[in-house]
C-alpha cells in the first residue's frame, strides 16, 4: 500500500480492516528497522497528520529482476565479445571493486585487514563473519549476493570475488572449503600461510 502513496495509520487500518493501534505497532516496528519513515503534514483543520512512507531500505525489500537482466547481460557479452573480453572485464571489475573497500596500510596487522574486509563484504550483502584459529582465518559467507543467477554467470562473479579477496589480502593462500554454488549451505574460505 505504501508503494502506491504515503498513508496515515488510520487510512491503513481502514484498508486492512484491523485496529489502528495494531497498525501503529507494526509501523513502529517497521520504522525501528528503517523500512518505513514518517512525517507530519498540516491538515486543513485540526492537528497535523502523521504520514508513513517506505524508506529507501524498505523499497529494496520488493522484488526486482536484476538477476535476470544481469544474466542476459553477461551471456550477451560472452557471446558477442568472447572470453578475452570477459577476462579484461574481470580485471577491470576487481580494480574498481577495490575502491569500495577501506584502505588498510600494509604494515597494519592482518587481523585489522580481515576485519575491515569482512565488514565491507557484509555491507555488500554477503552476511559474513570470520574466526581465527592456529594462525589462519576462516571467513564464512551466509548469503551469496549473486546466487540467484544461473551457475555459469554466478561462477564468473564468484571468481571475481575470489580475485578481489586475493588483491585485498595480499600474498596469502586462500582455499575454498565450501561453496553455495556447489550445493553447500554457506561459503567458507580459509586464509592461511603465504603462497
Amino acid at each position: 500500500m505504501l508503494l502506491e502513496e504515503d498513508k496515515t495509520a488510520l487510512e491503513l487500518a481502514d484498508i486492512l480492516e484491523i485496529n489502528e493501534s495494531a497498525v501503529r505497532r507494526h509501523l513502529k516496528d517497521l520504522e525501528s528497522e528503517d523500512l518505513v519513515s514518517s512525517y507530519f503534514e498540516k491538515a486543513s483543520k485540526g492537528r497535523p497528520k502523521k504520514y508513513f512512507e517506505l524508506s529507501e531500505e524498505g523499497k529494496k525489500m520488493f522484488p526486482k529482476q536484476l538477476e535476470l537482466l544481469l544474466d542476459l547481460l553477461i551471456k550477451k557479452m560472452r557471446e558477442d565479445r568472447g572470453e578475452d573480453f570477459m577476462s579484461k572485464i574481470s580485471d577491470e571489475m576487481v580494480e574498481e571493486l577495490k575502491e569500495h573497500f577501506p584502505k588498510v596500510k600494509a604494515e597494519k596487522k592482518l587481523d585489522e585487514k580481515i576485519d575491515r574486509i569482512v565488514e565491507s563484504f557484509d555491507d555488500l550483502g554477503f552476511y559474513c563473519s570470520y574466526s581465527k584459529e592456529n594462525g589462519s582465518y576462516t571467513i564464512k559467507y551466509k548469503n551469496c549476493a549473486f546466487g540467484n543467477l544461473p551457475k555459469e554467470q554466478a561462477s564468473w562473479l564468484c571468481e571475481i570475488h575470489q580475485r578481489l579477496l586475493h588483491e585485498l589480502i595480499g600474498d596469502l593462500k586462500i582455499e575454498k572449503k565450501k561453496s553455495m554454488l556447489k550445493g553447500d549451505k554457506i561459503c567458507i574460505q580459509k586464509i592461511g600461510d603465504k603462497k
